[in-house]
Parts: structure tokens; C-alpha cells; sequence
């Protein structure tokens, strides 16, 4: 084997967030031009190190406990292969960190199973430059994922990271990708919301509220897939606008519903007509833009990003 180099990107979940850890449940997903590198190269026998600002693991098949999610990727790969994989593996992830070792909300750890998957099967001689077997790493990469997460995560993230572009998410079992942009193809720009927001007690909050009321549930399903599809499909700005603000309504009612606030200040020089809490509570905010325009320079804390046009990308 010779040394592999590859790249993942980011992702952010710009519309159906809940929605998409439903069966049918869609989601309008973006991946973000915020990439992991990995590197793995020959070795007698398997370690990954993986590094980000302030921080390190260092990870072997004799120390477990030190990364839940590589363990996961590793036994995922290496149970569908029927054997150990060989390799020695570097992971650096800083770029989705702030230099203070918080995390920037572009969905880290799906870019990071991705990239492992792939790297590890093509150490494994599984793959060349593209998956030989199809959609053979974004299974092991879901699977794994959902396994690092105690079997409920979505897979938006990891369909995103792996496809790049911005496409529609059905959730469910055996989830679906299809590429596809608004129709307006706006600028997205983040910004901090009040306080840091725990994903996985927001998700238990959520299905704890669907199992008490699944008749609101279904609703807000049936609701939120639509609102979704009106929006890519939208005509005109207005259109646009208002489906984008029938996609925050929805989030901001849930959030009372299961007591996960989705409100939040929007910064000065942004039009709250297009901003909306992006993912689970309101931790991370978004505000869309016409094409090609800038964001305010006096608005603190926002920042555009790039729409990554590729996936998983495989180094010359």
C-alpha cells in the first residue's frame, strides 16, 4: 500500500433539523468547505492519531477507551472485512475548531468517520481513489456513525460530508441523498447564538415529546417536509423568505414543545426576516444572502461559509 491522502468536509443542517430523525423526514443539508485531512501510510499494525487545537488522541487496538468514535469506525470496518486493519493513520481536524479548542458547529465527527472509513479501506485494499464497491464507505461510515452515537443519529452529516454539494436528506433505516440547491443558491452565513446547546439531550427531549403526542408529531412532519420543499422550489424572494420563515416558526414552536429554546438574537445588520436557528436549539444561528453578497463588517461573531463543491476528495 502507498501513502493515502484524502479530504472531508463539513456540514450544516440548514433546514429540518428534528425532522430528519424521522422515517420520511427531509432535510436541506450543506456541505462546508471546512475539511478534515487524513493521511495513512503502511504499518505492521493499526494506530490513528488524531489531532485538533489544544489536543490530541492517540488510539491502538491494545488501548481502548480513548476515542468511542474511532473504536466504532474501527470495528465497523474490520467486522465487514473480517480481519484487522494495517496502517498507520493521522486525522487532523483543527480547522473545525476555535483556537480555544471549542468546536465551530460544522459537524466534525461525521467528516471524521468518513474519512476514516475510507482511509482504512483503502489501506485494506477495498478502495482506489473512489469506493470500488458503491456506497460501500458511506454505509460503514452511517453505520459507524450511528454506532459511535448509540444508534440513533440521522446520517445527514455523514450523506453530506461524503457527497458534498447541498442536497435533500430523507432520514429513516436506509437513508437517501439527492443533490439539490434553492433555487435561490443563497450565501450562508453562521453566527453564535446565547449558550452551547447538548444535541443528544435535545434529541432525547424530542422523542420523549413524540412519544407523549404523536398526533403533533406526525404533524409537524407532514409540516416541516413541505415548508423544506417549498422553499428549494421557491420562485421568487418572497417565496423564498416565506418558507424560510415557516421552517423557524415550526423550529421555534417545537423547541417550546420539548423545552429546548430555538429563539435567538439576531446581530445588528442582519435581516431577521432571513435568519433562523440552525440544528438542535440555539446554539448556532443562520441568515441567508443574495448571491454574492458580503456580510456586514460591524456584525461581531459572523462568518461566511463556503459551500464545499466535492466530497470525500482523494489526493493527486
Amino acid at each position: 500500500m502507498s501513502t493515502v491522502q484524502l479530504t472531508v468536509p463539513g456540514n450544516i443542517l440548514l433546514l429540518g433539523e428534528y425532522a430528519v430523525l424521522e422515517e420520511g423526514g427531509l432535510g436541506l443539508a450543506m456541505a462546508i468547505d471546512t475539511r478534515v485531512r487524513l493521511e495513512a501510510c503502511p504499518a505492521p499494525s493499526l494506530s490513528i492519531e488524531g489531532t485538533w487545537p489544544g489536543s490530541s488522541v492517540s488510539w491502538i487496538p491494545d488501548r481502548r477507551g480513548t476515542s468511542p468514535l474511532v473504536e466504532a469506525v474501527v470495528d465497523t470496518v474490520s467486522e465487514w472485512l473480517g480481519r484487522p486493519v494495517q496502517a498507520r493513520v493521522r486525522v487532523d481536524s483543527s480547522a473545525f475548531f476555535a483556537p480555544d479548542g471549542r468546536k465551530a458547529g460544522l459537524g466534525s465527527s461525521a467528516a471524521v468517520s468518513v474519512a476514516l472509513v475510507c482511509g482504512l479501506l483503502r489501506a485494506a485494499g477495498q478502495t482506489g481513489r473512489a469506493p470500488d464497491v458503491p456506497g460501500l464507505a458511506l454505509h460503514l461510515a452511517l453505520q459507524a456513525h450511528r454506532r459511535a452515537q448509540g444508534g440513533r443519529g440521522s446520517g445527514y452529516d455523514v450523506f453530506t460530508s461524503f457527497h458534498g454539494g447541498s442536497g435533500i436528506f430523507r432520514g429513516g433505516a436506509s437513508p437517501s441523498w439527492e443533490p439539490r440547491t434553492a433555487s435561490s443558491d443563497p450565501e450562508v452565513l453562521l453566527f453564535p447564538g446565547p449558550a452551547p446547546v447538548s444535541t443528544a439531550e435535545s434529541v432525547a427531549r424530542f422523542f420523549q415529546w413524540k412519544e407523549r403526542n404523536p398526533g403533533p408529531a406526525r404533524e409537524f412532519l407532514l409540516e416541516s417536509n413541505s415548508s423544506i420543499l417549498s422553499f428549494v422550489q421557491s420562485g421568487s424572494t418572497s417565496d423564498a423568505r416565506k418558507w424560510l420563515g415557516a421552517c423557524r416558526k415550526l423550529g421555534i414552536e417545537l423547541g417550546r414543545s420539548i423545552g429546548v429554546p430555538a429563539e435567538l438574537p439576531v446581530p445588528s445588520g442582519l435581516d431577521p426576516l432571513w435568519c433562523k436557528s440552525l440544528g438542535a436549539g440555539n446554539e448556532l444561528g443562520l441568515c441567508l444572502l443574495p448571491r454574492g453578497a458580503q456580510p456586514p463588517a460591524d456584525a461581531p461573531g459572523v462568518r461566511l461559509v463556503r459551500r464545499a463543491k466535492t466530497g470525500v476528495a482523494w489526493a493527486e
